[in-house]
């Protein structure tokens, strides 16, 4: 039925002939559970919640994995418009780190482009070129701080050569508009020694920082 309303240009019957044919398993993941597909289905609903402008997206790599090191506060709203505005201004996607390996939570935020916090999982989706959301640690004493860079997070960019690219993230968790700021990628250190993540995470926190500083509006509180 779906088919004919598909051939007669019936509004709405590819959504319907979409979620039919996932009904019925017929979808493809990749290797780390992205669904593109469901997250495409899911893009309307997403429009309507955030309205995010995006600053500096040829900032990014047209091609090639890379590490966006960016701010959180509560941590709810922040993954989600990140993946959201970079996938809008440059039809890549964002795997961000820092989903539960517990189901059924897990399995599900995967489908959306999530992918646990381990080295060896982020080391391998940048080799694979695709580009990685690191959030950096919460800060919810103000919202004109970054929060603190984990050395050992940076481990994956290290191995790889990855660039590591500092991201400001400016909106209020229930609000509606958001701004991303990508600031200028920070190239890893190849072989620079046991100081090299050290060194790496310090020079991205304060990049972010300074983003931040630059894009907060003045007089802003909470």
């Amino acid at each position: 039925m779906s088919t004919d309303l598909l051939r007669r240009g019936v509004p709405g019957a590819q959504a319907l002939s979409q979620v039919q044919r996932r009904a019925r398993g017929a979808y493809d993941i990749d290797e780390w559970g992205l669904d593109p597909e469901l997250v495409a289905l899911a893009n309307p609903v997403l429009g309507l919640r955030w309205d995010i402008e995006v600053r500096g997206a040829d900032q990014l790599p047209a091609v090639g994995g890379a590490v966006l090191v960016f701010n959180r506060r509560f941590g709810i709203s922040e993954p989600w418009v990140l993946a959201r505005g970079i996938r809008q201004a440059t039809g890549r996607f964002v795997r961000t780190v820092g989903v539960p390996d517990v189901a059924p939570v897990g399995p599900f935020l995967r489908r959306f482009g999530g992918v646990l916090d381990r080295t060896d999982e982020i080391a391998g989706l940048l080799r694979a070129g695709q580009l990685v959301g690191l959030p950096m640690s919460r800060d919810l004493r103000s919202r004109e701080r970054v929060g603190h860079l984990e050395v050992e997070r940076l481990e994956a960019a290290l191995e790889t050569g990855a660039p590591v690219v500092p991201v400001a993230l400016v909106g209020r968790e229930l609000g509606r508009s958001w701004t991303i700021v990508v600031g200028e990628p920070v190239p890893p250190v190849i072989d620079g020694g046991p100081l090299a993540a050290a060194e790496l995470a310090e020079t991205t926190h304060a990049a972010a920082q300074i983003l931040l500083d630059e894009s907060l509006p003045t007089g802003w509180w909470f």
